[in-house]
Formats: structure tokens, sequence, C-alpha cells
């Protein structure tokens, strides 16, 4: 039996509650940020001239988080999220427009690798609601213009010079009001492995963008992903071997136009889009669902569902058992 403790924090701006954040996972993600050796990493002035040069919003933020934080030079490093070492999940994505819109995924990953924050705050002048990563970095989320977001990894196995894609992510949400702009900040700022980045707005605009370090992104209007870019070849092996299947399972969700968003959720909660725990290395952490039309977020579990919007937003604190 594995579990993982959910924190639903509410902090507009870091504070208190974020140091304490930091100073509870700094320790394993100093391992892993460590663990091809701290040569392998850039130095600080590359990290920050990266960040000035492609996401200066965030930057003045950023000093902010070093000074509240009191960082070193490897903290400060770590928290640029520039050429960070690789990091693999799974995950499903489906962008869901037929009686309503919204953006349901699972995000599968091992369960003692996944902080387990969700955030609600105002950094810049953007309310977000957001499942963290790296602290400040966003695995999923929204934002109070109605933009919604989420990832999965492309599954290509290729690796070069950029962001980790969470805080591209943040640096979305705290800045973009819609698909559009989105899609521009994808088209211009670098990551380090390749990603299915899912999207969707309170006007229905939506896309799928799949983006690389080693060719330029391609903006389609899928709208269901999961962890490959390329068509899938007889003969040739995916990096999840049951890609296919969960990507199927999503399209005939997507092309049956009598399924209704509550039964849609439901079948993320059942194989193949959910991912077991006793046999996946990767098994599913949660469901998110994301509604941008009206703000409304749930993250979902087969015991359990968590209700949020950017008015309700009770701190508490989830025990999530897996099988």
């Amino acid at each position: 039996m594995r579990n993982l403790q959910f924190d639903v924090i509410n902090e507009v701006s870091p504070g208190d509650k974020f140091s304490q954040l930091f100073n509870k996972n700094w320790p394993a993600y100093r391992a892993w940020y460590l663990d091809e050796g701290e040569e392998a990493r850039p130095s600080y002035l590359e990290c920050i001239s990266a960040l000035q040069a492609y996401m200066p919003e965030l930057y003045p933020l950023y000093q902010d988080i070093l000074k509240l934080l009191n960082c070193d030079d490897l903290q400060a490093r770590f928290l640029s999220l520039y050429c960070p070492p690789t990091f693999y999940s799974a995950c499903s994505q489906l962008i869901y427009k037929k009686e309503q819109t919204a953006l349901i995924r699972n995000y599968d990953f091992p369960a003692f690798l996944c902080e387990g924050t969700i955030l609600r705050s105002k950094w810049l002048d953007k309310h977000v609601i957001a499942m963290a990563d790296c602290v400040w970095g966003v695995l999923d989320g929204i934002n109070d213009d109605g933009l919604a977001i989420s990832i999965n990894y492309g599954g290509r196995l290729v690796e070069g010079k950029g962001f980790g894609i969470t805080l591209v992510v943040r640096y979305i949400l705290e800045t973009c009001l819609s698909v559009e702009d989105a899609i521009a900040v994808l088209n211009r700022v670098p990551v380090h492995l390749d990603y299915n980045i899912a999207l969707l707005d309170k006007h229905g605009n939506h896309a799928t963008v799949m983006i690389a370090p080693d060719r330029d992104p391609l903006v389609t209007q899928e709208s269901t992903s999961t962890n490959h870019q390329d068509p899938i070849e007889t003969g040739k092996p995916l990096f999840l071997k049951d890609s296919g299947t969960r990507l199927e399972a999503l399209n005939w969700i997507n092309a049956n136009n009598e399924t209704s968003l509550a039964h849609s959720v439901t079948q993320f909660l059942h194989t193949p889009l959910y991912r077991p725990h006793d046999s996946n290395a990767s098994g599913t952490l949660y469901t998110a669902v994301y509604k941008p039309a009206t703000g409304h977020v749930s993250y979902i579990w087969p015991q359990h569902i968590l209700n949020l919007t950017f008015d309700h937003f009770p701190e508490q604190t989830l025990d999530i058992k897996y099988a």
C-alpha cells in the first residue's frame, strides 16, 4: 500500500507557507538536482541569464523568492529550473468540449516523488490554482482569466538545453490570458525534454502543443494525448507500452457524443486510463478536472473528491492511499 499526503495551501504571495514548503522538500530536490553531479548543472550566471532572456516577468519574483529563502548558489540554480536533470511521467489528457468544456487529466508518477501541494496564489496579477512541482513550478493548473493547462511527457527520450516544463507552465499561468498567448510562449521558450501540452480557455479555444528541444513546436487541434508524439509504428517500441491503449480510450470518449462530462471523468478512475500502483512504476496519483468557463477545479481519487474555486479554497490535508 502506497500513500501520499496532499496539502491544500492558500497564500497570496510567497511567505511563511512557501518557505515551509521549500524547507520540507529541499532535501529530496537537492538529491535529485545533484544526481548527475553538480558539474552537470549550469552555473548561477547561466541560469539567471536564461531566466531574464526567456521569462523576464518571472525574474523579479524569482529574486524575491531567493531573498525570502536565503538561498545559496545551489538552491538558486535549482529554482531557476534551467537545464535540470531529466524526469519522466506517464499521464493522460482530454480536452472535453460537449455540453460544457473541461480539461481532464490523470497525473501518473511514483508517489514518493510527488510533492502533493495544491496551491492558490496571486504572485503577479493573476490568481492561480495549481498542482505544484519543484516548489514554484506547476504540473497542471488554471488562472482566473480562464486559462487551463496540463502536461504529459512526450515519450521521445530527447534532451536539450532549456527549462524544466513545470516552470514554463507557471510562467504561462502567471502571464497569459488565452490559448493563443500560451502558444506564443511555447513557441519561444526552450524546454529540456519533450512534452505534450493541453490548453483550454474560457472561450472554448483549445490546443495540444507538442514541444521538444530538438524540433519546433507542433500546434494541433487534437483533444487527446498520452505519452507519444509521433504516429505509432508496428515494431517500434513506445516509451510506455500502454500509451497507445490509453490514447484509444481517450479517443473513444472524445468521439462518443453521448458521453457526459461526469461519465468521462469516471473513465479516468478505471483502467486503462487509471494506472494502478501495484503494477506500474508511475501509477495514477490524481485526476484533475479544470473548467475555465466557471473557474471550478476538482481533484479526484477513487475514494475522495476535492472541489475548489477561486472564492472557495479551504486549506486542508488529504491522506490518499493507493493500491
